[in-house]
């Protein structure tokens, strides 16, 4: 599904009218009527068909946000719900589109009242909050910061439901960034496509349940003529069943792909096992695990027998597999650094960095930013057919930037990244991100909290690196990665909040396999 930053939306706000002679007016009536839908259909049990007194209050801004809320006023009127209008600012300087919803509504008799006047708050089921919207940048000031702190006071007594128009205030609608004051909602209907601020943290946190509202035009035709990157997707199921293909019947272990996983060190064995298994259970012909001589009879004595060990001191054509990872458990020393660059400068078919490998390389970019807050980066060095899967300390150490300042310009740096060492990068983290030079966006859908122990991103490398010596693509094998490993872990998440084990979500893999494959 595709995903709309606030560039993205302010520039079909633009486009859709002067091109597809659309007016602006139109596509508010459309995003008024998606609210009262979701709302009537989300709430029928409190406030459905007028059969309670409860009723639901519209807050709206005096902005294009403001009048989104009164056309889902009159909606929600004609659906036969009870419903009142509590404006915020001085009408007399609303935008004209807003203006003329306010005559509208005013025309047909609906209860319009100051913010401040409205006192009957014991008798609202739902508040719909219409204040900001997706333009906002930067920190909620006053009188609105007052205002929302008005709405939380009285949620808190009277328990109603807390809906956002697009975002919810305070809200940047491109890096999930939040005020201060931003509060948490219960629902959020947006439209025409999720916007990217609601799908990363803590964004998403106080949005709570999204729903996606039509426009009424095709928007994407738009963004085929935009000046900047648009194409960005969610990662989910919709998307990996177009990528997931069976085997032939034919298939045999000398056609599935040959894997190398090179890790290991003294006091780090379990971290290659882990990714040497992820491999075997995500369908790999044949796994290879090179490690230290010195722990070669330990992990031998622990893996799995489909693994088959050598040591890093055999001579080794490291590019007779089909794919090939470094860096689980390998150690950061002088002689993993030589070892990591040499298997880079020699290896000519794919490879896939992870962990002390990507410690190994140091610091290879910088970060700056210009008057207007845009992100600039520049690589020291590129790479050929390659992926990377750092979380976000290790990303961090690779650009030279705090794991705060990357949270803040999440999306931003992981593009540049990609763009700048001509890599996939596969940014671990909440989301995890899938990003390609061409400035394409992957955010994962999936995953919980249970995910947070060691050893999750070893199988992850497993499994990115099995699917890569099967033949897909360094995009495809990276985004299926991502999301058999999310998806194995919800479901172990249904038995068990968190406890489970990187190996137990390896368990699973063949079954979420077979659950994309059946569609």
């Amino acid at each position: 599904m595709h995903v709309l930053t606030r560039e993205a939306s302010q520039y079909i706000d633009e486009y859709v009218p002067s091109h597809f002679y659309i007016p602006l007016a139109l596509l508010m009536e459309n995003a008024g009527r998606g609210i009262a839908d979701a709302i009537f259909q989300a709430e029928q049990q409190c406030i459905g068909e007028g059969r309670l007194d409860k009723r639901v209050l519209c807050i709206c801004g005096v902005g294009n946000n403001g009048g989104d809320g009164l056309v889902a006023a009159r909606h929600l009127k004609e659906l036969g719900i009870p419903v009142s209008i509590a404006i915020v600012g001085d009408t007399k300087r609303g935008s004209a589109l807003f203006k003329q919803q306010l005559d509208i509504v005013r025309s047909i008799n609906i209860d319009i009242v100051d913010f401040y006047d409205f006192d009957d708050w014991s008798q609202v089921a739902v508040v719909v909050e219409g204040l900001m919207g997706t333009g906002f940048t930067g920190s909620i000031r006053e009188p609105m910061a007052d205002v929302l702190h008005r709405i939380d006071v009285e949620k808190t007594q009277y328990d109603f439901d807390l809906w956002a128009i697009d975002v919810p205030a305070g809200t940047d609608a491109t890096t999930g960034q939040v005020s201060p004051h931003t509060l948490a909602y219960d629902y959020c209907v947006t439209f025409g496509a999720i916007k990217e601020g609601l799908l990363l943290y803590p964004g998403k946190e106080m949005a709570g349940t999204v729903i996606v509202a039509p426009l009424g035009i095709d928007w994407r035709i738009a963004l085929n003529n935009a000046p900047f990157d648009t194409q960005h997707f969610t990662l989910d199921r919709e998307l990996v069943e177009t990528i997931l293909h069976d085997r032939s019947p034919l298939a045999h272990k000398g056609v599935n792909g040959s894997t190398l996983i090179i890790g290991g060190s003294k006091h780090m064995i379990g971290a290659p096992i882990i990714s040497a298994e992820a491999s075997v259970h995500t369908g790999a012909g044949k796994v290879s695990l090179s490690v230290p001589v010195e722990v070669q009879t330990s992990v031998q004595a622990k893996v799995i027998p489909e693994v088959m060990v050598q040591s890093h001191n055999e001579e080794i054509n490291y590019d007779m597999y089909d794919a090939l990872a470094i860096g689980p458990g390998l150690g950061r020393t002088e002689d993993v650094n030589r070892l990591v660059n040499h298997i880079i400068g020699e290896r000519k078919g794919p490879i896939i960095i992870d962990a002390d490998g990507l410690y190994a390389l140091g610091t290879i970019g910088s970060v700056s930013k210009d008057v207007d807050s845009i992100i600039h980066y520049e690589g020291t060095r590129r790479f050929n057919h390659c992926i990377m899967t750092p979380h976000i300390g290790e990303f961090g150490r690779l650009i030279g930037k705090s794991s705060s300042f990357i949270e803040k310009h999440y999306i931003a740096l992981a593009s540049a990244f990609s763009k700048a060492h001509d890599v996939v990068l596969v940014l671990k983290g909440i989301p995890t991100v899938v990003a390609l030079p061409n400035g394409q966006i992957y955010i994962n859908t999936l995953g919980n909290a249970g995910m947070g122990t060691g050893g999750m991103g070893d199988a992850l490398t497993g499994i990115i690196t099995a699917f890569v010596s099967q033949g897909y693509s360094l995009l495809d094998a990276s985004l299926l990665g991502v999301y058999v490993h999310s998806r194995s872990a919800d479901i172990l998440s249904e038995d068990k909040t968190w406890g489970y084990t990187p190996s137990d979500v390896s368990l699973h893999i063949g079954a979420v396999i077979k659950e994309i494959l059946e569609g």
